[in-house]
């Protein structure tokens, strides 16, 4: 049995496989592995059979329970990865016996507890334990909150303990006795003496100014040199080079090419890879080298190294987690070289990047979730938006050229000249609109928007009260026509925010605030990609009183965010409330594209008891009514940009763990129901959304003796209908006997 590792016995007790653990029935009781007694007990435990015997036997081998607890303590730390269940033990042992140093140190061990360290240290020195203070004393873990809560008496003890000549340890916690007593010259002389110091323990000189910042850098081993300069990765390379020089293990050459790249020294990348030995095992096998190397020839304009790219493009299928983040950024900056290529050639700015394939691939890599985490993301996420501006730029200049040619010959209707004015605005040729406007008021009523662009060209400008004034001019003719906007009511909010003397009465930003909804709510109406062919979308749901009377009724119900499945779903913002423009009070209805959805039986439909009703939109949607689709993404993303598109984010964004749900919801911040009924032109109720019911269909467990009930419900619908519109038809799911294991449909009779 000896031939059995310790390791292995303790993966099958973890395991619970019992039949390989049949010996230890037999040998327990031997004295031949120190933790077969152990070892018996937890494995006893993990069996549920009683242990009496075993503790008994413990309890008889070590000569007491406090003792035997410390024992099965040792043992739980040794087998579980878990400290809290060794930590149990050790209190219980310590409950029995204060005096148990053992215990005390286990304590420790597993919990920090710096009462116990200290109790243990005090026994073991009072007992004469020296090889054993010898070698709790090097693993003591340099906690600074810890040992803050250390008491001048506790030092003075600590400080005797170190001192005393039968004690042969590291000097580290003498550094700190010294520190916490105030004996701040003992302890830099110590420092000055030891090559290598933990940081914890020389961080406090170097906070009090005792000692300089290159002193403490000298004092650390390299793994805790970054931590300390803590994103200052120029110093960390510097530190690192300095080490590297040195020709001991650490730090590898594969950390200093990643210290290279983050330090942007990426000429050292470059030099760092190429002057490896051909014998550098570590550097051989690392992938990730090898990506920072093409990242760096990519940010130099250097041709990437045949054979380094041939070999990352051989790994790609296997890629993961931070090689696949690099290899996704590599990607990226691909597509920006190409992109800036276009953009030096000067050709393309006839069109939109935003439109353009490859500036939609560079976007997509961006969502890659690995990259979104990794430290590149925030640089390759600023280099797109930088060639998306002076793009967007390249291509409105090239426009308001065109257009103050169109001037020039006298062809301008007013969209045209709002066109302009736009375009000049994106050109930030703020005097040239304001005096344009300006003069076309002379022959010309002002517009509304006439005095939004004057107002934003202002604000530009940092103009604040002349942005004001254009805004307020702007909102009254808003007010005058009827014709709502809310880009014009949030200008004239945010530019009041802006000056001191300005005091927009609780009572009309109330007003404004509705008015502001209401129109951003309107922008959202359907369109062609709202939903698939034949403008379907479908609701899964129970068929409970609520699912009845909204069909026979014909309305859509939309849930408060508290009647929401989703916790996360209209999260709190900070630009959302009662204090802020946008409304917090929205409600939504949710329909899906995906009519053959198993999760969303199962969730929505009272799995699979309940139904999924197909229903027709026409398309027209009453005011203060919004329709959009949802979109997905990693929640990281979405935290990182949660204070942009903060309308968006609250009420049609989702993480990306829903996207099965290919969502598309009704939503409004003023209503909790919306009637529908199929259009009959002219005598349409605008008031109501022009949409039917196509079919229903009955979950594969739907109950039997509620069939007739739906039946009927579809045959006093199909009553309704005229001889042109099409009948309610009625469908179950089923399991084929062909495959097993997916849902399809069938059409069933309606008795």
């Amino acid at each position: 049995m000896s031939q059995i590792s310790d390791k292995k016995i303790i993966e099958w007790i973890n395991n619970k496989n019992y039949s390989m653990l049949a010996f230890l029935e037999d040998c327990w009781l031997s004295s031949e592995n120190e933790w077969y007694l152990g070892f018996y007990y937890f494995m006893q435990d993990f069996k549920q059979e009683n242990k009496q015997d075993t503790f008994s036997a413990i309890v008889s081998r070590f000569d007491g329970k406090s003792a035997a607890y410390c024992y099965l303590g040792n043992t739980a730390e040794k087998m579980f990865d878990s400290h809290h269940i060794s930590a149990s033990f050790f209190r219980k042992s310590i409950e029995l016996d204060e005096e148990n140093s053992d215990a005390h140190w286990g304590l420790y061990y597993t919990s920090r507890d710096m009462v116990s360290c200290l109790k243990s240290l005090k026994l073991d020195y009072e007992n004469g334990h020296f090889n054993k203070l010898t070698n709790n004393i090097n693993n003591i873990y340099p906690n600074p909150n810890a040992m803050l809560g250390l008491s001048r008496e506790d030092w003075l003890l600590i400080k005797k303990i170190l001192l005393d000549v039968r004690v042969c340890c590291s000097q580290n916690m003498l550094i700190s006795a010294h520190f916490y007593l105030s004996e701040f010259d003992e302890g830099i002389v110590l420092i000055d003496a030891i090559d290598k110091v933990n940081v914890e323990i020389v961080r406090p000189y170097f906070d009090q100014g005792l000692i300089s910042k290159d002193e403490l850098l000298s004092k650390l081993y390299d793994w805790q040199v970054s931590n300390f300069l803590d994103g200052d990765h120029k110093s960390i390379y510097q530190e690192c080079v300095k080490e590297f020089k040195k020709g001991n293990p650490n730090p590898t050459r594969a950390v200093l090419i990643e210290r290279a790249f983050r330090a942007e020294a990426f000429q050292d990348v470059i030099t760092n890879y190429d002057e490896a030995p051909l014998d550098d095992v570590l550097l051989l096998h690392n992938l990730d080298s090898r990506l920072y190397y093409l990242l760096a020839q990519s940010y130099l304009n250097q041709k990437p190294n045949k054979k380094v790219l041939d070999y990352v493009s051989e790994k790609t299928a296997s890629l993961e987690g931070k090689s696949s983040a690099l290899n996704q950024a590599y990607n990226f900056k691909q597509k920006i070289e190409k992109l800036e290529k276009l953009f030096a050639e000067g050709s393309n700015f006839d069109i939109e990047v935003d439109f353009m394939d490859i500036y939609q691939e560079a976007v997509k890599i961006l969502d890659n979730p690995d990259l979104f985490k990794h430290f590149l993301y925030e640089q390759l996420d600023t280099e797109l938006k930088s060639l998306k501006a002076k793009w967007k730029n390249s291509h409105h200049s090239r426009q308001l050229t065109e257009m103050k040619g169109k001037l020039s010959s006298g062809d301008m209707d007013n969209d045209d000249f709002l066109r302009l004015y736009n375009l000049g605005i994106e050109c930030s040729e703020y005097d040239y609109v304001i005096d344009s406007v300006t003069e076309f008021h002379n022959d010309n009523p002002p517009t509304m928007s006439s005095y939004n662009c004057i107002g934003v060209c202002y604000e530009r400008k940092e103009d604040h009260s002349n942005a004001f004034v254009h805004y307020k001019l702007a909102l009254s003719l808003m007010r005058s026509s009827k014709d709502y906007s809310h880009v014009i009511i949030g200008n004239y909010i945010s530019s009041a925010e802006r000056l001191p003397n300005i005091d927009i009465p609780q009572d009309e930003f109330d007003e404004l605030r509705d008015l502001y909804n209401a129109n951003l709510v309107n922008q959202f109406k359907w369109h062609t990609f709202t939903a698939g062919r034949w403008n379907r979308l479908f609701k899964y749901s129970p068929f409970n009183i609520n699912a009845i009377d909204s069909l026979t009724n014909q309305y859509f119900y939309l849930a408060s965010k508290e009647q929401l499945n989703d916790p996360i779903e209209l999260p709190t913002l900070n630009k959302v409330g009662s204090a802020h423009l946008i409304d917090s009070n929205y409600r939504i209805c949710s329909f899906s594209n995906n009519n053959d959805s198993m999760l969303m039986w199962s969730h929505y439909a009272q799995e699979h008891q309940g139904i999924m009703v197909e229903y027709w939109f026409g398309g027209e949607i009453p005011d203060g009514i919004g329709v959009e689709k949802v979109s997905y993404t990693d929640e990281f993303k979405r935290n990182k940009e949660k204070d942009s598109y903060a309308f968006n984010q609250y009420v049609l964004t989702k993480n990306k763990e829903w996207s099965y749900e290919d969502e598309v919801r009704l939503f409004s911040n003023r209503s909790e129901k919306v009637s529908f009924e199929i259009f009959d032109y002219p005598n349409n109720d605008r008031s109501k959304i022009n949409a039917r019911v196509c079919s229903i269909t009955l979950g594969y467990k739907f109950p039997d003796h509620k069939k007739q009930l739906i039946a009927n419900i579809v045959t006093l619908i199909n009553s309704s209908r005229k001889n042109h519109e099409p009948q309610v038809t009625l469908s179950e799911a089923y399991i084929s006997d062909d495959n097993r294991f997916a849902l399809k449909y069938r059409n069933i009779d309606i008795l």
